[in-house]
């Protein structure tokens, strides 16, 4: 699913961020480009943010998927 029309990037995009190390919204702004046009996606960035842990994907999985 798109979360950042502006920059293209789906929330597969933000889970691999996450996975990948980035541990807060402006990480993962910072590595998608996600939130920095028109800010809609801030709220949805958020939810995906603070995920727990647990529920994200691990660099192995993630590796596997886009791999």
């Amino acid at each position: 699913m798109f979360v950042c029309h502006c920059a293209v990037v789906t929330d597969q995009d933000v889970l691999e961020s996450l996975a990948n190390g980035s541990r807060c919204l402006a990480d993962v702004c910072r590595d998608t480009g996600a939130g920095r046009g028109c800010g809609g996606c801030v709220d949805t960035l958020r939810t995906l943010v603070g995920r727990p842990a647990a529920a994200l994907p691990s660099r192995v999985e993630m590796s596997r998927a886009t791999g």
